[in-house]
C-alpha cells in the first residue's frame, strides 16, 4: 500500500507546482521555464526559516514570497525590456541557481531534526499509518485548493487574467493592463511553485539545490494527463485537471516500478506518455477522429477513452521494457528475506560500491533465490523517483534497505523507520543527521561513511612539490559531499604558508572543460581534484584541458586516466564492510547496537607515465609507500624465497597508538620506560615494534591490519582507535590496552570480566565531576562551559555524555559544537566564544588535544579559562587540570602487559579501572588574568603535586 499512497501524497504535494504550470501555459499561453529554479527557491527558503527557527507554515508564506519575486522578475523582464518571454525564464532560472546557494548556505539542508507540518501532524495521528493519515488531510486541503483557485479565476481579477492570456489586444482595448496583469500571473503562478517546493521539501526531510531539475516536464505533462482524462470543460474541470494529472503522473510511475520496469525508462515513459496524449488530444479537436461506435466509449466519451488508452498503452510499454529484469514477485520469495538496494546514480565509486558488496554477500553465502531475495535499483539522480524506489521497498516489505550514497540516503532518513537502514558511501553521516556520533545514532540505522583525506593528499603534493605552489580545483557546488571535499582542500591549502588556492565551480559536466581551462590560464601550479561526480564523470575533459598541469586525485579508480597521482579510499571496502554489517542484522542483531564504520584501505597511486612526460621526479620514499604505481615497473620481479630456513626469530610486540599527541605520547613513553627498567624485555627475549596512526584513519586501520597480518606475538595499544581498530582486525593475538576512556562504549566489552576473549586492559574514564567541581570552586561566577568534541571518537563522546550528566549538577550550561578534524577547531572555538561562554572544557578529544595550543592562545586573548582532564596541559596553556597523568597510566598498563607475557590468558584478567587523579594549575596565568585561586584548589593542588613526584 505504500507504494500507492506515497504517489497519490507526491501527487498533491507537486499538483500546487502543476497549478503554477497551469496559470502559466493554459491562461497565459507564456512558455515560463523559471518553474526549475523557483520550485527549489521555494524549498530553500522553507527549509532555511525552519532551521532558523520559524514555524513550518510560516516558512512555506516565506517560500511563496520568494517563488512570486522569482516570477515578478521574469514578467519585467518580459515586459519591460522587451525580452523574448522563454527567454526570460532561461535567466531568471540561471539566476536563481545562486540565489538558492545563498539562500541555503550550503547545497543541501536536511530537516529531520526539525519540527515540520508533517511531523506535526503525525503527533495527532489516532494511530493510522503515517501515509494514510498524511493523504486524508491532503485530500481535504486540495478540495479546498480547488474550490479557491476556482472561484479566484470567476472573480472580476481571474476574468482580466484570463482574458489577458486568451487575447491580449482585446484585453487592452477594455482597459485592461495587460503588462502588469502578465506579471501578477508570473508571481502568482512561481509562487505556488514555491509552496510546492517548500511542502516537498518537508515531506522529504531536507531540501537541496538540484531537487528543482526537470521541474517543468513534470508540470506540463501533469497538465496534459489531467486534460485529456477530464473532458469537462467547464472552469472547476479544468482546475481539477491539473490536480488529477499531478496524482496520476505519480501512480503512473508507481505502476511502472510496481510491475518491474528499470528506473532508468521511467524518463522515456514519461516522453513517450505526453507525447501520446498531446497527440490524442490534438486529433480529437473537433470530433475529427472517428472512433467504433461501442457502447461502453459512447459512455466514456471519446476525450476520455483515448486518455485511458494512452495510459494503458504507456504502461504496457512499461511492462513490455521491464519484463526482462523485473524483480521476483513476493510470493515467490516467500519465507527468504529481502535485501532491497537503492543507489542513486551511476557513478564509478558507487558502482564499485555495488558489485564489492553484492560480491561480499556472495561470499559470506547469500545466494539470490536461494537463502534471500536481492533487489538493486537505480534512481539515475531523479529524487521524486528515489521516493517511488523507497515506497516499493516498503510494498515488498523488504527485510534490509541498503542506500548507496548521501543522497539516497537522506531520502530514506525520512521514509524508512521501521526496519533496518544501512548505508554506503556516505562522506559524512552527522550532517544528515543519521546519528551524532559513531555509537549514538538513529535506532534503525547504521552504516560505513568517510570523506576524502584532503590533509594527507596535499601532505603527498608538498613531497611531490616541495616549493611555493598555487593549487587549483574545480567541483559542483550542488553537492554536499563535493562541497564538504572542497572545504577540507582549502583548509588543508591554508595549512601550508607557500601555498595558494584557487577554486572555480561547475554546474554540469559540459562545464568541466571551460573551467579547468580558466584555471590553467590563471596560471595554477597543480590542479588537486576533490571527490565529486560531475568532475570525475568528465575526467577526460580535465585531461585534456589540463594540458601539462599536473592533476592529483582522490578517485583512485581513475589514475590510468591522466592523473600523476592520486590517495584515497578504496571504495570496495565500504561495499565489503557494508555486506557484513548487512549480515550482522540479518542474523539478528540490532542496527542501534552497531556503531557506524568508517571506510579502511587508504591507497596511495602513481602514476610514472605521467611523470616522466612532466618531468616530475617522485621521491624515493613515496614511491616506496605506494600501493598502485601505473603501469607496473617493467623491472618489477618477485623476490627469491630464501634458501634456507630463516632462524628463530624473538618473539614480536607491537605499540600501537592512534594519533601523535602529548597525552599518547605520554603514556607510550610510561609503556616503554616500565617494560625497561622492569628486564622483561630482556629475559623474555621480546622486540618492540612502535607503531604510530598519525591521527589518519585510513592509516591506523592499515597499520591494524599490517600487525594482525605479521602475526606479532602481543600487542599493547594506547587509545581508544588504536584499541577498536585492532580488536577489529585481530581475534587471536593477546592485546593489553591502556589511554581508554570507555572500553564498554568502544565496543569491546560488556563488563570487566566480559570482553573479547584475546584482550584486557585499563579503563581511564576522566574524572569529569571532580573536574568541574574543582571549576565551580575555581570561578565562582561561571555559568557557560564550552565543549568542541568529535563525534566520530567514543572516548570523546563518552565524555561529552558524562559531562551533559553533570554540568547542571555544578549548575553549569554545556555549550556544544562539533569538529571533525583539526580544520574545524579554529571556527567552532570563535563559534562558542561568540555564544559568550566562561569556561572552556576539552577531554578525551584526539582532534582537539591536537590543537590544544592553538585553542589555549585563542582563549587567552578573550580571557576564557580552559580547563581539561589531562594534567600536562597546564604546560600547553590550560589554566587548570583535574586528571589523570598518563605517563602512570601508561606504566600500569605495561605492568599489565607483564602478566600476559608470563603466560596468563587474557580472557581471565578482568578490565581494571584506573585513574592516577592529579590537580594541577597554571597560576602564572591565573594572575595575568587577574584571579586568585581558593585556598582549598591551592592546597589540593599543592598536595596532589607532591604525590605525583
Amino acid at each position: 500500500m505504500e507504494l500507492w499512497v506515497g504517489a497519490v501524497v507526491l501527487g498533491f504535494l507537486y499538483a500546487f507546482m502543476s497549478m503554477g504550470v497551469f496559470i502559466t501555459f493554459r491562461v497565459y499561453n507564456f512558455p515560463d521555464i523559471t518553474v526549475d529554479g523557483s520550485f527549489t527557491t521555494g524549498a530553500a527558503t522553507c527549509a532555511a526559516l525552519i532551521v532558523a527557527g520559524l514555524h513550518p507554515a510560516l516558512a512555506l508564506l516565506g517560500a511563496l514570497a520568494v517563488g512570486m519575486a522569482a516570477g515578478a522578475a521574469t514578467g519585467l523582464i518580459h515586459t519591460r525590456l522587451g525580452v523574448n518571454g522563454l527567454l526570460s525564464g532561461i535567466l531568471v532560472m540561471t539566476g536563481l541557481y545562486s540565489v538558492n546557494l545563498h539562500i541555503m548556505g550550503r547545497s543541501n539542508i536536511p530537516l529531520l531534526q526539525h519540527a515540520t507540518l508533517m511531523s506535526g501532524l503525525e503527533g495527532l495521528n489516532p494511530g493510522l499509518p503515517s501515509e494514510v493519515w498524511l493523504i486524508l488531510h491532503l485530500s481535504l486541503i486540495m478540495a479546498g485548493f480547488w474550490l479557491l483557485t476556482t472561484a479566484f479565476f470567476k472573480s472580476d481579477l481571474g476574468m482580466a487574467m484570463r482574458a489577458t492570456g486568451d487575447n491580449a489586444v482585446m484585453a487592452a482595448a477594455n482597459g485592461v493592463g495587460v503588462n502588469r496583469l502578465t506579471v501578477f500571473g508570473l508571481a502568482v503562478a512561481n509562487g505556488l511553485v514555491g509552496v510546492s517546493g517548500g511542502v516537498v521539501a518537508q515531506y522529504q526531510g531536507f531540501a537541496d539545490v538540484t531537487m528543482g531539475v526537470g521541474t517543468i516536464v513534470v508540470g506540463l505533462a501533469s497538465v496534459i494527463i489531467g486534460e485529456s482524462l477530464l473532458r469537462v470543460k467547464s472552469l472547476y474541470g479544468q482546475v481539477l485537471g491539473a490536480i488529477v494529472g499531478s496524482v496520476v503522473f505519480r501512480l503512473m510511475i508507481a505502476v511502472a516500478l510496481y510491475l518491474g520496469l528499470n528506473p532508468i525508462d521511467l524518463k522515456i515513459l514519461t516522453a513517450a506518455f505526453v507525447l501520446l496524449t498531446l497527440v490524442l488530444s490534438r486529433l480529437t479537436e473537433g470530433g475529427r477522429l472517428r472512433l467504433p461506435s461501442l457502447p461502453a466509449l459512447s459512455r466514456l466519451g471519446k476525450r476520455r477513452a483515448l486518455g485511458l488508452a494512452a495510459l494503458v498503452a504507456a504502461l504496457g510499454l512499461g511492462w513490455w521494457s521491464g519484463l526482462a529484469e523485473r524483480a521476483p514477485s513476493p510470493a515467490l520469495g516467500q519465507g527468504k528475506p529481502l535485501v532491497a538496494v537503492l543507489q542513486l546514480t551511476d557513478n564509478g565509486l558507487l558502482n564499485i560500491t555495488r558489485e564489492s558488496m553484492l560480491a561480499e554477500l556472495g561470499r559470506l553465502g547469500y545466494v539470490d533465490g536461494q537463502n534471500c531475495r536481492l533487489r538493486v535499483d537505480n534512481a539515475h539522480g531523479d529524487m521524486a523517483t528515489v521516493s517511488l524506489i523507497l515506497d516499493k521497498f516498503l510494498q515488498d516489505d523488504a527485510a534490509v534497505v541498503v542506500t548507496i550514497s548521501t543522497g539516497a540516503t537522506q531520502a530514506a532518513l525520512k521514509k524508512i523507520k521501521d526496519r533496518p537502514l544501512i548505508f554506503a558511501t556516505v562522506a559524512n553521516p552527522f550532517v544528515i543527521h543519521a546519528g551524532k556520533s559513531e555509537t549514538d545514532h538513529l535506532p534503525n540505522v547504521t552504516g560505513v561513511y568517510g570523506w576524502a583525506p584532503m590533509d594527507k593528499t596535499m601532505a603527498m603534493v608538498r613531497r611531490l612539490f616541495p616549493g611555493p605552489l598555487r593549487v587549483g580545483a574545480a567541483w559542483d557546488p550542488s553537492q554536499t559531499n563535493a562541497v564538504f571535499n572542497a572545504n577540507n582542500l582549502k583548509q588543508a591549502v591554508a595549512s601550508y604558508p607557500d601555498m595558494t588556492f584557487e577554486g572555480v565551480t561547475v554546474a554540469g559536466s559540459g562545464e568541466v572543460h571551460q573551467a579547468i581551462s580558466s584555471l590553467v590560464e590563471k596560471g595554477v601550479d597543480i590542479l588537486v581534484m576533490p571527490s565529486d561526480n560531475i568532475i570525475y564523470s568528465a575526467f577526460d575533459a580535465v585531461v585534456s584541458a589540463a594540458k601539462d598541469t599536473p592533476i592529483v586525485i582522490n578517485d583512485v579508480e581513475r589514475l590510468g586516466d591522466g592523473a600523476l597521482a592520486s590517495l584515497g579510499h578504496d571504495y570496495a571496502s565500504s561495499g565489503r564492510e557494508a555486506a557484513h554489517l548487512i549480515d550482522r542484522v540479518l542474523q539478528g542483531e540490532n542496527p542501534k547496537d552497531i556503531p557506524f564504520v568508517r571506510y579502511g584501505g587508504l591507497t596511495i597511486g602513481l602514476n610514472l607515465d605521467v611523470a616522466r612526460r612532466l618531468k616530475v621526479k617522485i621521491p624515493d620514499d613515496l614511491l616506496a609507500q605506494a600501493t598502485d604505481i601505473y603501469p607496473p615497473p617493467p623491472d618489477a620481479k618477485a623476490k627469491p624465497a630464501p634458501a634456507t630456513a630463516p632462524a628463530a626469530k624473538p618473539k614480536r610486540l607491537a605499540i600501537f597508538w592512534f594519533a601523535d599527541i602529548p597525552v599518547l605520547l605520554e603514556s607510550v613513553r610510561g609503556v616503554q620506560d616500565e617494560l625497561a627498567e622492569s628486564g622483561v624485555l630482556r629475559e623474555r627475549n621480546i622486540e618492540v615494534s612502535l607503531q604510530s596512526g598519525q591521527g589518519d584513519f585510513p592509516l591506523a586501520q592499515s597499520v591494524a591490519q599490517n600487525i594482525a597480518r605479521q602475526d606479532f606475538d602481543y600487542v599493547i595499544t594506547v587509545s581508544t582507535q588504536a584499541l577498536q581498530l585492532m580488536a577489529n582486525f585481530n581475534k587471536t593475538i593477546p592485546h593489553v590496552f591502556g589511554t581508554v576512556t570507555d572500553p564498554y562504549l568502544a565496543g569491546v566489552a560488556k563488563s570487566p570480566k566480559e570482553h573479547q576473549p584475546n584482550l584486557t586492559g585499563l579503563a581511564t574514564f576522566q574524572p569529569i565531576e571532580a573536574l568541574f567541581k574543582t571549576a565551580r570552586q575555581a570561578f565562582p561566577n561561571a555559568r557557560r562551559i564550552g565543549l568542541a568534541w568529535n563525534p566520530g571518537e567514543a572516548s570523546s563522546e563518552a565524555c561529552t555524555l558524562l559531562a551533559r550528566r553533570v554540568a547542571p549538577k555544578y549548575g553549569f550550561e554545556l555549550v556544544e559544537t562539533n569538529v571533525f578534524s583539526t580544520a574545524d577547531v579554529q571556527e567552532a572555538v570563535n563559534g562558542l566564544l561568540q555564544q559568550g561562554i566562561d569556561l572552556f572544557f576539552t577531554s578525551g578529544d584526539n582532534v582537539m588535544m591536537a590543537t590544544l595550543e592553538t585553542v589555549a592562545h585563542m582563549l587567552r586573548d578573550k580571557r576564557v579559562p580552559l580547563i581539561t582532564n589531562v594534567c600536562s596541559d597546564v604546560e600547553r596553556g590550560a589554566m587548570l587540570s583535574v586528571g589523570a597523568a598518563y605517563y602512570y597510566v601508561g606504566r600500569a598498563t605495561a605492568r599489565l602487559a607483564m602478566r600476559v607475557f608470563a603466560g596468563e590468558n587474557p580472557k581471565d584478567i578482568p578490565i581494571e579501572d584506573y585513574v592516577h587523579e592529579s590537580i594541577f594549575i597554571n597560576e602564572p596565568l591565573a594572575k595575568e588574568f587577574g584571579l586568585t585561586w581558593p585556598e582549598e584548589v591551592v592546597r589540593a593542588a599543592d598536595n596532589v603535586k607532591k604525590v605525583g613526584r
